[in-house]
This record gives structure tokens, sequence and C-alpha cells, in this order.
């Protein structure tokens, strides 16, 4: 299957978003990180945004996607609705730093909404993409991965903003080390999952089309996931991963969030777009009937 550049985009940047407010929630429990609550909070509302803006560009006619929301079964109608459950849940959290001031403070119920909500978000958009006829997609790995990526994306742009707003805590270097910890996990764990896939595609014996007689089940290589281009996006996935984890490890030791949460970012960024795009190129349906 061909890469879904919107799709990919999108479940990232929620993820990303999800993960962030999860985390400024975790630092208001602790009563960490007050000046930083506000910027946090705007960061993550652009990168809600901008990825329910990035999945229109994987439709022809973007209009018709409206036609999906009458069905609550339907992965972008559950989509939606969490969308909408958090960003209220945001606007109420931002009427609560209002009304704080400078102390920035929200109600213990609210961050743990505020968590179990963003959670429940990546959850469902990682539902959404589980089918049977996609043996490699049909794992709660591939939900586990989304929200890998979440514990690896929120604590370190939450220690790069807590930084900038000279507000950095002993917070950063604990929720850094076990978020990217818990993301590389995850990472490898999907992509052992996918590759295990490669033994589902077995199940189907016979396969005939009389209109392309000699047309193989599946294209050449789907039995084997990780070759040639998806091998190495799978490199760059783990890679990346334990990249963001040095970052984690790095910060603790210097101390310097402005430098290492940006680059503990950027690492979960590239280790999620790669394993995405390894999640498509092993998105080969076993089902010849729809």
């Amino acid at each position: 299957m061909e890469l879904q550049w919107p799709l990919i985009l999108f479940t990232t940047l929620l993820a990303w978003a999800a993960g962030l407010f999860a985390a400024q929630c975790v630092w208001a429990l602790r009563g960490k990180g007050a000046r930083a609550q506000m910027p946090a909070l705007i960061t993550s509302a652009v990168l809600l945004v901008v990825g329910g803006i990035a999945v229109f560009f994987h439709l022809e006619h973007w209009e018709r996607i409206f036609n999906g929301f009458g069905h609550m079964t339907s992965g972008i109608t559950q989509e939606l609705i969490a969308i909408v459950v958090l960003a209220v849940v945001m606007v109420v959290y931002f009427v609560y730093l209002r009304r704080g001031g400078d102390e920035a403070k929200v109600p213990t119920w609210l961050s743990i909404v505020g968590i179990v909500v963003a959670a429940i978000l990546v959850i469902v958009m990682g539902h959404s993409y589980m089918m049977a006829s996609l043996p490699a997609w049909n794992s709660l790995l591939q939900i586990a991965s989304l929200l890998g990526a979440a514990c690896g994306f929120g604590p370190a742009t939450m220690a790069l903003i807590c930084a900038v707003r000279d507000e950095s805590s002993d917070l950063d270097a604990k929720a850094n080390l076990i978020g990217q910890a818990v993301n590389v996990v995850l990472v490898v764990a999907y992509l052992i999952a996918m590759q295990a896939t490669a033994g589902s595609y077995t199940a189907v014996e016979f396969w005939f089309d009389p209109t392309s007689p000699t047309m193989d089940i599946t294209p050449d290589g789907s039995t084997a996931p990780f070759s040639g281009a998806s091998l190495a996006w799978a490199v760059v996935a783990i890679v990346a991963a334990v990249a963001g984890l040095g970052s984690a490890l790095a910060g603790r030791a210097k101390g310097d969030w402005k430098v290492w949460g940006a680059v503990g970012a950027a690492c979960v960024l590239v280790s999620a777009l790669a394993l995405r795009a390894v999640f498509y190129m092993t998105g080969v349906s076993i089902y010849p009937f729809f």
C-alpha cells in the first residue's frame, strides 16, 4: 500500500497534541510548570487543529467526509467525537488557567479528566485502523505504538516549554525517561508484531481471478513485510526512538531541556513518522473480495 502522508501526519500530530496535553496535566497535578501551562495548552491546541486539517487532504472530495459522520460505528465519527471532547476539555482547562492568574492552577479532577480524555483520543484513533483484512494493522500493539509516541512527545515538549519559561524541575527528567523508554519498547514491539503477520498470508490456500489469472493474491514481497524500503523505515523508527531515549538521559545529565527537550521531540517525530510508513507498507489485504 502506498504511503498516505495526510493520514500519517494526522495520527502523528494528534498523538503529539494528546501527549502534550496529558503531560501538562501531569505537571499541573505535581504543581510544576505554572508559567508553562498556557503556552503548552496553545501548542497542543494548534497541533490538534493542524492534525485535524491534515486528514482532509487524504480525500479527493474532502466534503464527502461529512457523509460518514452519520454512522456511529464509523471510525471517522468516533475520531471526531473524541477530538471534540478533548477540545471541550481544553477550553475548560483554558478557563481555569485564566482564572488562576499567575499561579495557573487547575482542579485535580480536571487534570485527571484531561489525561484520560487524551488517552481515549489516541486509543479511538488507533482503533479506527484495526480491521481483520489487514493483519499488520489488526493489533492492539498498533494502538499502543500511538500511545507510546504520545508518551514520548508529551514530556519532551513540556520540558522544552518549561525550560523556555524558566520553569524547569526534577519532573522534566523523570517524565522524559519514562516516556521515551515506553516509546522505544512499544515501537520495537509493534515492529515485531508486524513482522510476525507475514505468516497470516498463508491462510488463503486458493486464489483465481478470471480477469487476471496470473495475478498473485498479494503484491510481491507482502509476505515478508521488512524488505527493501520498509526495512529502511523500520530501522529509522528504532534508531530515532532510541535516540529519543538518549536525549532524555542527556537532558537529565546536563539539565539543558531547551536543547534536549527539542531533540527528544524531534526524535519521537521521526520515529513516529517512520513507524507509520512501515504501517502503510505492510498494510496489504489478505481478502480478495471487499
